[in-house]
């Protein structure tokens, strides 16, 4: 941290309101970050009566990541002997990947990419060593699960929630990432003296944009790590904009990296590397989220529906989308009626009624505020 830097983070400590910066943090899942940053890179001193306070919540932090990096481990060589391949994503595989230390993130659970065919022997293998299932499916409904969803949640027998994910979205987004080539690239990692792997930094700049995108782009922590990731690495962007392209997630990277250059000040390619494609929509989407970010306004349903139509840049992944997330059967279709199998068929039916239903109480709230003007 530069001298200019300290100086200005000096003069703002008169001027803050701890209450509001520690619930932003707090929101945002930034307060690892925030505690380390301000006590080791700036070396200040935290306000009377909130050192203590402050130190506590990090070691509780530290002591939770240490505990989910165990159960990580242990998930991973119990997945890997029953010839399982697993790379965690996300939680404390990527705290260490990004910021060299699994306490500096403040991570929920625990995610772990497998590939497609090995969710079903996933899914036995960690039930058989005593972890919960909440979905509870049938094996049709299992079947269906895995060839349109993305994670499957189980609870380990500490309590750590594990998602086992085989997609970075549902199917019906339409984002065919290639699953070989991200698996080909798969690199190295120690995470508390355990051996695993992680993916390659240009698959989890995708894998991160794509992530952050799909949730617009709501909690800093996600620009944080694309951050991190932008200016820790060296990247072969040409790669990543060629994959983005395939896969039709190109403006999905853009926003992710043009949001975290905006806010977070990190470099963008520039002519003498890849320069980073102009697209008008995606700066005026950037613009959209920035003041929804720095407003702390929650998209409605029909605004996030809109804002994911616009981060796509091709036609016809628009169209697969609207197709797919409309007659996509999901849990929640398969809790309201049991049918038989021979009439699963109807729950696409019953999908399609919700979303209609949907949009008909939402265009009758629209009309009732219109009139009362």
């Amino acid at each position: 941290m530069s001298q200019d830097r300290s100086q200005c983070a000096l003069g703002l400590v008169d001027s803050l309101d701890w209450s509001v910066l520690l619930e932003l943090a707090r929101e945002h899942r930034l307060f690892p970050l925030l505690y380390w940053h301000w006590t080791k890179s700036l070396q200040l001193s935290l306000p009377a009566g909130l050192a203590s306070q402050l130190d506590d919540r990090f070691r509780a932090n530290a002591a939770r990541s240490l505990l989910l990096a165990q159960e990580l481990a242990e998930v991973v060589e119990r997945l890997g002997r029953r010839g399982i391949p697993a790379v965690p994503f996300k939680g404390p595989a990527l705290a260490e990947c990004l910021y060299g230390n699994a306490a500096l993130r403040q991570c929920v659970d625990l995610d772990i990419l497998i590939r497609r065919r090995d969710v079903a022997n996933a899914i036995q293998t960690l039930l058989s060593a005593g972890y919960g299932d909440g979905k509870q499916l049938t094996a049709v409904q299992q079947t269906a699960y895995i060839g349109t969803q993305y994670e499957y949640p189980l609870l380990s027998p500490s309590g750590v929630l594990v998602e086992l994910q085989w997609r970075i979205v549902p199917r019906y987004f339409s984002l065919p990432l290639d699953e070989e080539q991200y698996w080909s690239r798969i690199q190295p990692l120690t995470l508390c003296g355990r051996q695993m792997h992680s993916l390659s930094p240009e698959d989890l700049l995708l894998f991160l944009c794509i992530h952050g995108g799909k949730h617009g782009w709501q909690k800093l922590i996600w620009l944080a790590d694309v951050a991190e990731l932008v200016v820790s690495q060296v990247l072969d962007w040409e790669y990543v904009f060629d994959q983005a392209r395939r896969a039709g997630a190109l403006r999905l990277v853009l926003l992710g990296v043009l949001l975290a250059s905006r806010l977070l000040g990190i470099p963008v390619p520039t002519e003498t590397e890849s320069p980073l494609p102009r697209d008008r929509r995606v700066e005026r989407i950037a613009e959209v989220l920035v003041r929804d970010l720095v407003a702390g306004r929650q998209p409605t349903y029909m605004k996030s529906q809109r804002y994911l139509l616009r981060v796509r840049e091709r036609w016809q992944d628009r169209l697969r989308y609207l197709f797919r997330f409309t007659w996509t059967a999901t849990p929640m279709e398969w809790d309201m009626v049991r049918l038989p199998p021979s009439l699963s068929g109807l729950y696409r039916l019953l999908r399609a009624l919700r979303g209609l239903g949907k949009a008909i109480a939402m265009a009758g709230t629209m009309v009732y505020r219109l009139m009362r003007t």
